[in-house]
């Protein structure tokens, strides 16, 4: 079945005049039985994967192509069980990770129309879920990874003055320790700086645990746009939110 033919399918119906609801349920039909042989050749082909026949690959990816032509806008569900398993294929055989992302990526689009039915303990679903969950976390990873990579040539460069941070943040209150940041390293990214030093100096325990979860806010660096304050000072005020933070877990 190719699009020609489904093209001509859709003619003859409205020659003919076969029912609508008739038509679909041929479509949905026809699209599953399709799937059942792109199935059966994808699980053959794989079981011998040292030596892979790339063209019954190809042959199965035409399969689930046709299969998802058949049941678009006629059953959502059996569309979404197709375009999962034509991910399968590029995911698990071909490597192809972004074209196996966009497939399962519109697997979890059709998935929300369905909504409120769950579709956890559907396996088509799950699969798609999972691989891309598994996407994510290697997106985090690798974006982790060129973060410390970037980030520790500021620490290098800001090493001296990332010492003394360290020894003040150990060696004083948390009190003294907020007095000194805001004096010394006041928060340049805050529009609304509202801090009294003399409230800070002689706060209470519960007034200080206050202070410190405020000036975590106020030195966070997702609140620091580098482009404007450049990226040194992004992370600075990292190394001051770990400080703070270091501080206010006492107070628990």
């Amino acid at each position: 079945i190719t699009f020609e033919i489904v093209m001509e399918a859709v003619v003859s119906t409205q020659s003919t005049g076969m029912n609508e609801d008739t038509f679909k349920t041929r479509c949905i039909a026809e699209s599953m039985q399709i799937r059942r042989v792109g199935d059966d050749l994808f699980e053959s082909t794989i079981h011998d994967f040292e030596d892979l026949d790339m063209e019954a690959v190809w042959q199965c990816i035409d399969l689930f192509k046709e299969s998802i032509l058949l049941t678009r806008e006629n059953d959502i569900e059996q569309e979404a069980i197709s375009l999962s398993r034509m991910g399968k294929v590029y995911h698990d055989v071909l490597k192809q990770r972004n074209k196996a992302k966009a497939l399962f990526m519109e697997v979890v689009h059709l998935g929300t129309t369905l909504q409120p039915r769950n579709l956890s303990q559907e396996e088509w679903y799950r699969y798609a879920t999972t691989v891309l969950a598994e996407y994510q976390l290697k997106e985090q990873r690798k974006e982790e990874q060129e973060w410390n990579v970037t980030r520790q040539v500021y620490l290098d460069k800001m090493k001296d003055k990332l010492n003394v941070l360290q020894e003040k943040s150990s060696s004083t209150s948390a009190q003294d320790f907020m007095v000194w940041l805001y004096k010394t390293h006041p928060p340049q990214h805050v529009k609304r700086f509202d801090v009294n030093l003399k409230d800070v100096k002689s706060a209470t325990a519960d007034q200080c645990k206050k202070l410190l979860a405020k000036a975590i806010v106020f030195y966070h660096p997702d609140k620091v746009d580098a482009k404007v304050f450049s990226m040194e000072y992004k992370v600075f005020c990292e190394e001051i939110t770990k400080c703070l933070t270091s501080k206010y877990e006492c107070f628990k």
